[in-house]
């Protein structure tokens, strides 16, 4: 049988504890440092005025500039965050700008510099931009038609597949996973440019699934690949990949108010839409459902975070409210009247998982909040007037695995 000295019991009670307080040191060591965003986290701002285009590394706080074709574009961000959509749509032009981020699930592959495409598109007056199963698609108001490209070739061909759907109006389309649009349709029964109803057609422009639902107006619309929802007067006009159309109609108190920008928040699988003057809302296809967000009805900005778990809402008295996407629940708000004026300075938004960023182009400079408490971050100055902002890249920290 073995004895151990009291001499040995000490050594190892010494070694234990210096051990635990080592781990300790260690634990809060990680816990002090400060957080961060993602690693392959980016935006991309458009100037105001001028072709500028400012690309901005949030985590290292780095930012370099590009030139765009032409001032005042909006950007939109593509279906794997790799590719930003930047949008003249008075000078008929649309350009694709290529972070060289690939996102893989969890990480991502760095495929060289950040650049611009080989590829332009000229439609007559681009006005609405769709990017789903790495695809970029465009509706030109000019002639109706739908301009499309996979991500994989805005670097091998100069301009995308175009095919003309009907008379020209302002639509918009949305692309299924049987890879069959459902495109607004202009039939005149309403004067205005806005369309009435809703075709499926292939992308050739030949005409899969007639209209069977005529509306007063037609303006905005989401997808999650099997239906796709489009914001009407005459209430929320269901499509699904099969052809079925139905609407969905709005509360009693609505009034003469509707919807007019649908959103499709992927993670909560939840459809939403909004109209200044009128409010946020859940809509729920399946409970044939329209029920109102929070109370704000003067709306400045909504906007969807990154991953599609939370609608954000900055109303005309400045606060900036954020709620739970599947459920309608406020997470937090904050007033942003000591940032910035959103009467006057008309921000855009976009957010991450743990951040919120802000245009303010009167003064300059883009804002970054947290997202869990709204509490001011960083802010960045801009050269310039920075206007609109898609956030691109990834929000992930690793490469290649690692």
């Amino acid at each position: 049988m073995k004895t151990y000295s009291t001499r040995f019991f000490l050594q190892l009670l010494t070694l234990t504890v210096a051990s635990a307080l080592t781990a300790c040191d260690k634990n809060e060591e990680e816990h002090s440092k400060p957080e961060s965003e993602s690693t392959y986290a980016r935006l991309l701002i458009t100037d105001k005025t001028s072709n500028v285009v400012t690309l901005l590394d949030p985590a290292r706080k780095e930012q370099s500039t590009f030139q765009a074709t032409h001032g005042g574009s909006a950007v939109y961000t593509s279906a794997t965050g790799r590719w930003a959509t930047v949008v003249s749509a008075t000078n008929n032009l649309v350009e694709f700008f290529d972070t060289g981020i690939d996102r893989h699930d969890d990480h991502v592959h760095v495929k060289g510099s950040p650049k611009w495409g080989l590829t332009k598109s000229t439609g007559p007056t681009p006005s609405h931009v769709y990017g789903s199963h790495n695809r970029i698609s465009i509706f030109n108001d000019g002639n109706a038609s739908i301009s499309h490209v996979e991500e994989g070739q805005l670097h091998t061909v100069a301009a995308p597949g175009t095919f003309v759907t009907g008379a020209a109006h302002h639509g918009a389309m949305i692309l299924f996973d049987n890879g069959s649009y459902a495109v607004t349709h202009k039939n005149n029964t309403v004067s205005g440019s806005l369309p009435e109803q809703v075709k499926l057609v292939n992308t050739q422009g030949a005409v899969v699934s007639a209209p069977t639902v005529a509306t007063q107006g037609i303006h905005g619309d989401a997808g999650d690949g099997q239906q796709a929802l489009f914001g009407s007067s005459s209430g929320v006009l269901v499509v699904k990949q099969t052809g079925e159309q139905r609407l969905i109609p709005y509360p009693a108190s609505a009034g003469s108010n509707w919807l007019s920008t649908i959103y499709y928040a992927k993670k909560a699988r939840t459809f939403l839409g909004s109209r200044n003057n009128y409010g946020v809302f859940r809509i729920d296809p399946t409970a044939n459902t329209i029920t109102q967000i929070g109370s704000a009805t003067k709306l400045v900005r909504v906007a969807l975070d990154e991953e599609g778990a939370n609608v954000l809402v900055l109303d005309e008295d400045g606060l900036l409210s954020v709620f739970d996407a599947a459920t309608g629940a406020l997470r937090i708000s904050r007033s942003l009247t000591g940032l910035l004026d959103a009467k006057i300075a008309t921000p855009y938004l976009v957010a991450s998982r743990r951040y919120v960023y802000l245009t303010n182009a009167l003064q300059g400079k883009v804002h970054m909040l947290r997202k869990d408490n709204l509490a001011d971050h960083e802010t960045f100055p801009v050269a310039g007037a920075p206007l609109r902002l898609a956030f691109v890249g990834a929000d992930v920290d690793s490469e290649d695995g690692h």
